[in-house]
């Protein structure tokens, strides 16, 4: 991949980080939460290859969430912090049809817009709108392979992800904040549709040991 645990802000497996989004706690609007100025235990990292010198690598945090790194060649063009918003577990078939089936309903993945609901009281609606792929209704998600290590394997495991990412701005703030929703087969029989909700991060706002 050609980038030094230096060149990611000293991120690692089995380290440490410290994550300061304090600005985000003054806009209600945002669904994505960070009140957290704790140092977190990375308990597994992902690496993506997109192919043409472009990978993703994700480090997971002890605390349900995840930072990802975009890289290409060599070099990290951005940071986003994600949280395991919503997590439903499928069966084989219900997985089969949500990639394979013809009759894509709103809010599939792939979907023009996607709309979700916030897990707290006030039960808000936010809308989300996809990132490129025109203004068909419906675009075929971006299919990969992530290599997970986490502390204790001995060797990677392989997730294969149907993704696609959206996004819509935060009110009152000069941020946007991202949904991206993933279908997700780990190859050992569990199949799940993840919506990770998220918002990007300045390297200074990382501090890793």
């Amino acid at each position: 991949m050609g980038i030094s645990q230096e060149d990611l802000e000293g991120l690692r497996l089995d380290g440490r980080v410290n994550i300061k989004l304090i600005g985000l706690r003054a806009h209600p609007d945002a669904l994505f939460r960070w009140n957290d100025d704790a140092y977190h235990h990375i308990a597994a990292v992902g690496h993506v290859d997109l192919g043409q010198g472009a990978h993703l690598v994700r480090f997971y945090l002890d605390n349900d969430t995840w930072l990802q790194a975009n890289i290409e060649h060599g070099q990290v063009l951005e940071y986003k912090l994600f949280d395991f918003y919503r997590v439903a577990h499928l069966s084989d078939a219900e997985f089969d049809n949500l990639i394979n089936g013809e009759d894509k309903q709103p809010d599939s993945i792939g979907a023009q817009t996607i709309a979700l609901t916030s897990t707290t009281e006030d039960a808000r609606t936010c809308t989300y709108q996809r990132v490129g792929n025109g203004d068909s209704l419906w675009s075929p998600p971006v299919v990969f392979d992530e290599q997970v290590m986490t502390t204790e394997s001995v060797s990677a495991r392989q997730v294969t992800h149907h993704a696609m990412l959206y996004e819509r701005p935060i009110e009152g703030a000069e941020r946007m904040e991202y949904l991206l929703l993933s279908a997700e087969n780990d190859g050992e029989g569990s199949f799940m549709v993840v919506h990770n909700v998220g918002v990007d991060v300045a390297s200074v706002d990382i501090d890793a040991m």
